[in-house]
């Protein structure tokens, strides 16, 4: 099993729509990705510690048997997934592919 993880890191003066991404955005990852094999999809928003924020302000975790299987998928609908981007953030996410072991 593998994860895919979007990290949205915390930067000053930037925006990210949470409810745009949560009803529009990864519906559309959904739909677009479920046909190559995704499994799960999971997003966690970073909450303050201590009065600072967090150091990432949205956490997107998806699940695939197969490593390849998210790669195809992306082959065919990244570019379209990727220029949903503009539309809930100016933030530049970080992408780190998982084995779950």
């Amino acid at each position: 099993m593998y994860r895919v993880t979007i990290l949205y890191p915390h930067e000053e003066g930037k925006r990210f729509d949470l409810d745009y991404y949560v009803q529009k955005h990864m519906p559309l990852v959904k739909s677009l990705l479920e046909p190559f094999g995704l499994k799960s999809a999971e997003v966690a928003e970073g909450l303050p510690r201590n009065g600072a924020p967090p150091p990432f302000v949205v956490i997107a975790s998806l699940t695939f048997d197969a490593i390849e299987d998210f790669q195809r998928g992306m082959a065919q609908h990244g570019r379209e997934i990727n220029a949903d981007l503009s539309n809930y953030t100016d933030l530049r996410p970080a992408l780190q592919i998982s084995r779950i072991r």
